[in-house]
């Protein structure tokens, strides 16, 4: 049996495409065993099956401005990997970078026809020799208060919409060798491609797996993240669990219960990103909860004098609205009076409710 050491064991096996590519029942029965009796190699399996489902994405062309900067990319990482793994000055990497372009082109045709494998070799330059030096990797760090939205651009052309009290952060060398980040809060991604590296987001308990698509992960609740995809296709799966995963498309979400269980489902994409454009929007909401998202959306703190027994769910759609008129609707619906003093917003339910 073959051993999978690596990304392109697995990109040449017919069994392992036809188990990615279509619905075999065999083909996923396989799959699925052997993920559990290689717990080891699943984060690499994982990344295979990511390449995959994102080169077979509908309208994919790989022009030749793509296939060398793809290259250059696998290059780069090879003599990096060479350096630091023999420590010497003089470095032959001729043999690996033949390998290595022989897969890169393998893939370029997997995105065309998923069907073949064609071997093409490439002239590289000679053997070079370099000196090896250590770059010190440093974190940034991108956060916004209570109150607060911005529009954040990634070293790798990526984009993230980062909400109100929410942070993100990443390596200095971010966009090089890896794109992984580490999410607090709430951010919408729009990933840049880069079939060679895989962005990988960490928010709480789970951790979102992508190429090239976009989508919502909402982390404000520890134990109760939520990640929504808006197109293209993200694999997701508890840190702690990776031999399950969860594929999304379009429309689909998972939520991580209370209990620590993972549920699919489908949900409005019409609404679901309305933050992003200033629409604050309640659906049932708890007003408990819903206290929490203004206090969040308006950077104020809540002082609830006369606490209501009654289990109140509020709905409202406002756009680009005062508080000061959020308060008075709500107020007016559902049965509260209030005050605003600077950032301190003191409410008192009434004794008879609508």
């Amino acid at each position: 049996m073959k051993s999978y050491d690596n990304i392109e064991d697995f990109l040449k096996d017919k069994s392992f495409k036809n188990w990615v590519l279509t619905d075999d029942s065999r083909e996923k029965e396989f799959w699925d065993k052997w993920q559990l009796d290689h717990p080891g190699k699943t984060e690499i399996l994982v990344q295979a099956r990511t390449i995959l489902l994102e080169l077979d994405s509908p309208g994919r062309e790989w022009k030749a401005p793509q296939q060398a900067l793809l290259f250059s990319k696998i290059k780069k990482r090879i003599q990096t990997k060479d350096k630091s793994t023999f420590n010497s000055i003089y470095v032959s990497t001729t043999s690996k970078i033949e390998k290595w372009t022989r897969w890169a082109i393998f893939i370029l045709l997997v995105g065309a026809s998923i069907v073949a494998f064609m071997e093409i070799s490439f002239f590289e330059d000679r053997d070079q020799s370099s000196i090896i030096t250590e770059e010190k990797e440093e974190w940034i760090i991108k956060s916004n208060p209570k109150g607060q939205k911005s529009t954040i651009q990634l070293p790798d052309g990526s984009t993230v919409v980062l909400n109100a009290e929410s942070e993100i952060r990443f390596k200095s060398n971010f966009g090089q060798s890896h794109r992984d980040l580490y999410l607090t809060g709430e951010s919408f991604f729009e990933v840049a491609p880069d079939s060679s590296v895989a962005f990988r987001v960490f928010s709480g308990e789970l951790v979102t797996i992508a190429l090239g698509t976009s989508f919502n992960i909402n982390s404000y609740k520890k134990g109760k993240e939520l990640v929504q995809l808006a197109s293209g296709k993200v694999t997701v799966f508890k840190e702690a669990k990776q031999d399950q995963n969860f594929y999304l498309l379009p429309g689909e979400e998972v939520v991580l219960e209370a209990d620590s269980t993972i549920n699919k489902r489908n949900f409005d994409l019409e609404k679901a990103f309305l933050w992003k454009k200033g629409i604050l929007l309640f659906e049932q909401t708890p007003i408990s909860e819903a206290i929490q998202i203004l206090e969040r959306w308006y950077g104020v703190n809540f002082i609830v004098k006369e606490k209501n027994e009654r289990d109140i769910k509020v709905s409202g759609r406002f756009e680009e609205s005062y508080l000061s008129d959020v308060l008075e609707s709500l107020g007016y619906a559902y049965g509260f009076d209030y005050q605003i003093k600077n950032k301190e917003v003191i409410v008192n339910f009434k004794t008879v409710n609508l």
